[in-house]
């Protein structure tokens, strides 16, 4: 029986041929995946089938479409498929594994002598052709939680689930995936969550591409802003409150800094990923940001206030900019 387990929980169709040939071509081939079909209404079983003699692939349609309602769910729902495992590699219907991906996890377990609950590859940007966009900051080899939460907040890690694989007895111990409505931020916390013990380590050499396309989860935040704002602002609650005194002394990282790094996350996140604050919900983010930090609602306010003024600045200037241009007012 193979010790890894490769999830992946599917519901569109226009990479997941992709997904799927990227891990027949990897060099070992010492897994098993498991593809849980969402209720798609796509042909997943059809490219499924496709891959047989090429993968051990374990297919099965639900009834049911959860992601939709809640995407955590429905990772644990096609987690429940897998037979016994001892790891657990949650992948997506978009992204690709570098050939060597496989084979250089292993080797990492050699290396370690099997000590850490986390490992994580890291992580190349690819569009939508799976041209590369950005290569993300390399982690070092070995991190704590606490630097690890830090170092995401302050956007200086490359961290999304499908780059993690983790030890299955540590996922049943800890019930599964941190969850917040719409999946924000949940890869982040769980990657913090599940190395708290031990920390983290990150394979060496192949990588996982990361598809950033028009259909993911970052991309969508803008389009339903109104609700997946308050998924990420309950992760800022929950990572403020996840460390402790002893954590402090242990990592020598104050909780303070946390704090601080979790509003400038706060304020980039609703910047660049929802776009602003909508007005329709503006009183209620105020509300619960102010309860979240400990603040006055007036503090609150002229905080979130400010926010939205910077990106209607912003938008401004990028309304102007081709008739300054034109005028000679400015260079492009």
């Amino acid at each position: 029986m193979p010790e890894l387990a490769i999830v992946i929980p599917a519901y569109k169709v226009d990479f997941l041929d992709e997904a799927l040939l990227s891990l027949s071509n990897q060099s070992n081939r010492n897994f098993e995946v498991y593809v849980g079909d969402d209720a798609s209404p796509f042909n997943i079983k059809q490219i499924c089938n496709n891959y047989k003699g090429k993968l051990t692939l374990h297919y099965h349609r639900f009834d049911t479409n959860l992601g939709a309602i809640d995407l955590v769910k429905q990772w644990e729902r096609c987690v429940s498929m897998i037979k016994p495992a001892k790891w657990l590699w949650l992948f997506s219907d978009d992204d690709i594994a570098e050939t060597g991906c496989v084979e250089s996890f292993y080797h990492a377990l050699n290396e370690t002598e099997d000590f850490f609950d986390v490992y994580r590859f890291n992580i190349t940007v690819i569009d939508k052709y799976s041209a590369m966009i950005a290569e993300t900051p390399l982690s070092p080899k070995v991190e704590n939680a606490m630097s690890l939460a830090y170092n995401i907040l302050m956007g200086k890690r490359g961290n999304s689930m499908p780059e993690h694989i983790f030890r299955f007895e540590m996922y049943k111990k800890l019930n599964g995936f941190v969850n917040f409505p719409f999946a924000q931020a949940a890869d982040w916390a769980t990657s913090i969550n599940f190395a708290y013990d031990k920390g983290l380590f990150t394979i060496e050499g192949p990588k996982v591409k990361w598809r950033k396309s028009d259909e993911s989860v970052s991309t969508l935040a803008k389009k339903n802003n109104n609700h997946m704002i308050f998924g990420h602002i309950q992760f800022i609650e929950w990572v403020i409150k996840r460390f402790d005194a002893d954590d402090e002394s242990k990592y020598k990282i104050s909780r303070e800094s946390i704090k601080e790094a979790s509003l400038f996350n706060l304020k980039y996140i609703i910047q660049s990923h929802y776009d602003g604050i909508p007005y329709s919900r503006f009183w209620k983010v105020v509300k619960r940001i102010a309860e979240v930090y400990n603040i006055s609602f007036y503090t609150s306010f002229n905080l979130c206030f400010r926010i939205n003024q910077n990106i209607e600045i912003y938008y401004l200037k990028v309304r102007l900019k081709p008739l300054f241009v034109k005028a000679g007012l400015m260079k492009t």
